[in-house]
């Protein structure tokens, strides 16, 4: 920050002062709104709020400024085992490189997911509770919200239990 400070300054003493001065993120919109140095920031990810942001303190001392709005969900497809469902969102379904997906809702506490393989994920409940039923809507949250909205053709809004509208991914797949 120290450096933009100094490079700004240094354009405005040249009689270039800049109107518009963008950066920043969401993990650290805070500290930067703070220093009012930029005029725009360019937070992005607190849209969805995905995993990784959802483990790092983003406010200090208070709850998250931002709730998970973009989850996958899925069906159990498989339920003959007495200690896991299988469901079908596999590798394919999310970003991996920031780990499994948080299971949000649809099976009982303290269940977890597990990658099984390209189409297929596996609910592991605890210890003596029984697996989600075959048909069951499980919804999990996106592990890294960027890559994962690049596997969709669309977004399903969806306010309650009321699917609003159908958003087209318009870059699916453009990421390379």
């Amino acid at each position: 920050m120290e450096k933009l400070t100094e490079t700004l300054a240094a354009l405005k003493a040249a009689g270039l002062p800049a109107p518009i001065v963008t950066g920043g993120g969401t993990g650290t919109h805070a500290i930067d709104a703070e220093l009012g140095v930029f005029t725009e920031l360019q937070v992005g990810s607190y849209v969805f709020m995905d995993h990784q942001y959802e483990v790092c303190a983003l406010r200090e001392g208070g709850p998250q400024p931002f709730e998970t709005s973009l989850m996958v969900d899925s069906r159990v497809i498989s339920a003959n085992h007495p200690m896991l469902a299988t469901i079908d969102a596999g590798l394919k379904a999310f970003a991996t490189e920031a780990g499994p997906p948080p299971i949000l809702a649809g099976v009982a506490e303290g269940s977890q997911y597990r990658f099984m393989g390209d189409e297929h994920g596996a609910v592991v409940p605890p210890r003596g509770v029984a697996p989600p039923a075959l048909g069951e809507r499980v919804t999990l949250a996106a592990p890294h919200c960027d890559p994962t909205v690049n596997l969709y053709d669309a977004y399903h809004v969806v306010r309650g239990d009321t699917l609003e509208a159908i958003w087209p991914v318009s870059a699916r797949g453009r990421s390379a």
